[in-house]
């Protein structure tokens, strides 16, 4: 399998999904994370597992089944959307102006000195990465 790196991201969107079967539910949602295969969203209302979903980004679409959520109390519901096969993300066609890398191997040519910051970073539930947390495959 190809490696696909994760980004963390911050971009409005438009997201089409099935509520219940036969209901189509259209929403703003913000795109948290991204890479070729998958995406996590925040959605103001929980999304049943296992909907397809498609995200509108810049007047590309791109489709997906929702494979997990978590429940922020004070955000909303992260929604893990894994992308479907001929609906990859390419970041060539679509950046969103705050992106940021969070992929190991953007560490390689690193310094020791820079893996040591990175190693004594605290990281707690406000700053990890959502991928991180929870993720029901």
């Amino acid at each position: 399998m190809a490696h696909s790196c994760q980004f963390l991201c911050s971009e409005l969107v438009t997201v089409t999904y099935e509520e219940q079967p036969g209901e189509i539910r259209q929403a703003t949602a913000n795109l948290e994370e991204i890479s070729t295969t998958c995406a996590v969203v925040l959605l103001e209302e929980k999304p049943r597992l296992g909907s397809s979903i498609s995200l509108s980004i810049k007047n590309r679409d791109l489709f997906g089944v929702i494979k997990g959520n978590l429940y922020d109390a004070t955000l909303g519901w992260f929604v893990i959307i894994a992308l479907d096969a001929a609906s990859l993300w390419n970041r060539d066609w679509f950046s969103p102006k705050h992106l940021l890398e969070i992929c190991g191997c953007s560490l390689e040519g690193a310094t020791q000195a820079k893996a040591w910051t990175l190693e004594s970073t605290r990281n707690t539930e406000e700053n990890v990465p959502v991928s991180f947390v929870a993720s029901e495959a």
